[in-house]
């Protein structure tokens, strides 16, 4: 595994990386990590596997619940009607 070393982070940044890290209880270089993956997986994976994998995370039980975007046509199209 490679080592990566990252230099000249502003401190503001470094903080809210490190009160993340505190947050979630995991090291600041378990969260840069993670943030990173996350942060590269929407530019070669796509949006659709961010929100997946957002969704996975969820804390709520998994229910299929209609998309935003189901919800807002439903709407609209009751309003026509």
């Amino acid at each position: 595994m490679a080592t990566l070393h990252v230099r000249n982070v502003p401190d503001d940044t470094y903080e809210a990386l490190r009160r993340r890290a505190v947050e979630r209880r995991s090291s600041i270089g378990a969260e840069a990590i993670r943030l990173l993956r996350r942060g590269l997986m929407t530019d070669t994976v796509g949006l659709a596997a961010l929100v997946d994998d957002i969704e996975a995370r969820r804390p709520v039980p998994s229910r299929r619940v209609p998309s935003v975007a189901a919800l807002i046509r439903r709407d609209r199209n009751a309003r026509s009607e």
